[in-house]
Parts: structure tokens; C-alpha cells; sequence
């Protein structure tokens, strides 16, 4: 008889499992985690919205973000939120929103449609897209790759412009190529038979003095040394040829820069061999162009 006692209050205590997992809470007891979402999310909201500083169209991502970490917690340990008021709860997912996160985000970036609406351009986006600001161009206030494409198909238009000119002179074509890359006369001297690097090197001189021209503002504005020298600006020439004595090749080097004279020309009157002065002019030059602080 005592065990049919003991085994019907067993039998009367026992519960059937809940389909949805409940949690206990402080203030209101046993709880699906939907009735505790519902529950501290307008607290939440509100704290979010006028002490976290969230903007209105991201305040259901932090929510989420929220709402997610005390689920979490609850899955870990279901009395988490046994000891916390509802206050506390709601605390907890202000804490772990990501709205910090959220608002640096925000600060760097600008939605188009945004922009849009506080600006009267017919093409914000060209105001707007950026991704090369470290190049940023002084004075101008649109996006800078808006300014490098003008530039870019500016060049492009330039270039075409003088090849329909020579793309039937050989040689013309060489000196385009060697005034539009980085390959140098020497490089393709003898490609056109008869042809020479003094062939290629003067027409590509002239194509270049051309697409400055018609570029315009790309046109370099700093003077070269040997402009400078012929205006009357010797100082900075004398002092550097001064640093070598006489009988060295700098000095030979440097002083048939000044006198204009060709390598050939240098190596008879100073004793050199041409190819070595040749190197040395080319120092030369890179250094009196440094003393100029200007271009070569």
C-alpha cells in the first residue's frame, strides 16, 4: 500500500516534455524565448533609439544581433535570465547589438538614395563613388575617378589623333610607341631598316611636344634644367661641376651637358670613350636636373 503511494505521486508530479522550450525569468516566470522577445524588445527599441543614437532604418539588425546573443546564452545556460529584471534583459541586448559597429559604418559610407534626396545634382554619382580618395585631387569636389577617366580618355583620344597621322610612316609609328611607354629610342633603333635611335628620338620629341599640346593642362609646367640654363640660371650648373676636378669623367660629362655638345662630340674633345661618357651624361643629367629641382 505504501508503494502504490509512492508511485502514484510520482506518477502525478511527472510533466509531459513542452514542445517549445521555456526558460525561466524574474519576471514573469516560465517563458518561450518568443514571449521573452516580444517582451523586452520594446524597451530595447526604445533605449537603442534614443540613448545608443541607432538610426531608425538599422534598429531591426541590432535587435536581431541582440536577441541572438541572449538565445545563445539561453541554449547554454537556461537560467540566464533567472536573476535579471526585464530591465536588465533588455540591457543585455542594447550591450550586444552592434551598434557601435553599425554606426562607424554608417559614418563611412552614404546611401545613394540619401544622398540624392539632400543634394540637387542630376548625377550624385559622380560626386560620390570613390575608392581612389589617397589620390584626391586639390580644388575639385567631385570623386576623383571621375577626373582620371576625363584624363584617361583625354590621353586615349590624343594618342589616337596623332597615330591616324603617322600609321603610315614606320618610323613614326616607333617614335609614337617610344613617346607613349617606356621603351627609349635605343630600344628600337634599326627595327625600320635604316632607321636609327637619332630617327626615332627626334620624331618622338615632336610627337611628344604634340600631345602636350593638345592635352592642355597636362602640359608640364615646371621648366627643364637646360631651360633654365639658357634663361641665364647657371649658379646651380657651375656648382656642381665644380665638385669634380677636371681630368675626371663626371666633370667631362657634366661640362658637355652645359656645352650642348653630343657624346660623340664630348668623348673627342675631353679623351673619353663614348660609351663610358655616354653613362656618366646620363648621371649627369638625372643630377643637374636635381640641382634645378626640376624635370630632366
Amino acid at each position: 500500500m505504501h508503494n502504490s503511494t509512492i508511485s502514484s505521486s510520482i506518477r502525478s508530479a511527472i510533466r509531459p516534455f513542452p514542445r517549445v522550450a521555456t526558460y525561466p525569468t524574474s519576471w514573469n516566470g516560465e517563458m518561450t524565448f518568443e514571449q521573452i522577445s516580444e517582451d523586452i524588445r520594446p524597451r530595447a527599441a526604445k533605449m537603442l533609439l534614443r540613448q545608443y543614437r541607432v538610426w531608425a532604418q538599422d534598429l531591426d539588425d541590432c535587435l536581431q544581433n541582440g536577441l541572438m546573443y541572449v538565445w545563445e546564452q539561453l541554449v547554454a545556460d537556461r537560467d540566464f535570465l533567472a536573476k535579471k529584471s526585464r530591465f536588465e534583459a533588455a540591457l543585455v541586448v542594447c550591450y550586444r547589438s552592434k551598434s557601435t559597429s553599425i554606426r562607424k559604418q554608417n559614418l563611412r559610407y552614404e546611401y545613394m538614395e540619401d544622398f540624392w534626396t539632400k543634394q540637387d545634382f542630376k548625377h550624385p554619382e559622380e560626386m560620390r563613388i570613390g575608392g581612389l580618395e589617397r589620390f584626391k585631387i586639390a580644388g575639385e569636389r567631385w570623386a576623383t575617378w571621375a577626373t582620371l577617366t576625363d584624363i584617361r580618355i583625354d590621353i586615349e583620344r590624343a594618342v589616337l589623333t596623332v597615330y591616324e597621322q603617322v600609321k603610315d610612316d614606320p618610323a613614326g609609328l616607333l617614335a609614337l610607341y617610344a613617346a607613349t611607354t617606356s621603351a627609349t629610342s635605343k630600344d628600337l633603333a634599326y627595327v625600320v631598316p635604316g632607321k636609327g635611335e637619332d630617327a626615332i628620338r627626334w620624331r618622338a620629341a615632336a610627337i611628344r611636344n604634340q600631345l602636350r599640346g593638345m592635352l592642355g593642362t597636362l602640359q608640364r609646367e615646371q621648366p627643364t634644367w637646360r631651360e633654365k640654363f639658357d634663361a641665364g640660371e647657371v649658379e646651380p650648373a657651375m656648382k656642381l661641376l665644380e665638385r669634380h676636378p677636371e681630368h675626371d669623367i663626371k666633370h667631362a660629362a657634366i661640362r658637355g651637358l652645359i656645352e650642348g655638345k653630343t657624346s660623340r662630340q664630348a668623348a673627342q674633345v675631353f679623351g673619353h670613350n663614348v660609351n663610358t661618357l655616354q653613362y656618366h651624361r646620363r648621371r649627369a643629367n638625372k643630377e643637374l636636373a636635381q640641382v634645378y629641382g626640376c624635370t630632366a
